[in-house]
């Protein structure tokens, strides 16, 4: 079902070191949902394996065409790659958790609800092409699509499951 001989590390918020013995592909759209609750579970489990560098988690904004996850992409926009990837993180964690302040505004208004917070709208567009494109050849449709190794995690993702996969590669 997947290719997962597709995945890159490219063209992602890293979090954690390079030298991680497990990478955590986590394709999400900052509007989605479901995207919200895989934070939510599990950012404050990954936290400790992060900090103490077991584990490394690759961010992948993934650009869709719902109605709802195009407000997704552009607050995407917003993510600084080029930048401190600390910073990027905490922008991605605060507004997925902000959801519901934004993602419910037309379109048209959601470039301006993140100007407004002091942004600047950042020349992501290849970048997330780039994206869309390795996720179609990985085989990924839906969001969150998160890879440990080759178990993929998708949509709503089992937290024993989860966690049993990364444990199991420590």
């Amino acid at each position: 079902m997947f290719d997962t001989s597709k995945i890159t590390y490219q063209d992602a918020i890293k979090v954690g070191e390079d030298t991680a013995k497990v990478k955590i592909v986590e394709y999400i759209n900052l509007a989605c949902p479901d995207a919200l609750i895989y934070q939510e579970t599990f950012a404050s489990f990954l936290a400790p394996l992060v900090a103490t560098g077991q584990v490394q988690r690759i961010l992948k904004h993934y650009n869709k065409t719902s109605n709802r996850l195009q407000k997704g992409n552009v607050a995407n926009d917003f993510i600084a790659y080029d930048g401190d990837h600390a910073t990027a993180y905490n922008f991605i964690d605060q507004y997925m958790r902000k959801q519901n302040d934004w993602a419910t505004l037309a379109l048209d208004e959601v470039a301006g609800y993140f100007e407004a917070k002091g942004f600047e709208k950042q020349d992501n567009a290849e970048l997330a092409e780039r994206v869309f494109a390795e996720a179609q050849a990985v085989g990924v449709g839906a969001v969150p699509t998160v890879f440990v190794g080759d178990q993929a995690f998708i949509e709503t993702v089992d937290a024993d499951a989860f966690k049993k996969a990364i444990s199991s590669q420590l």
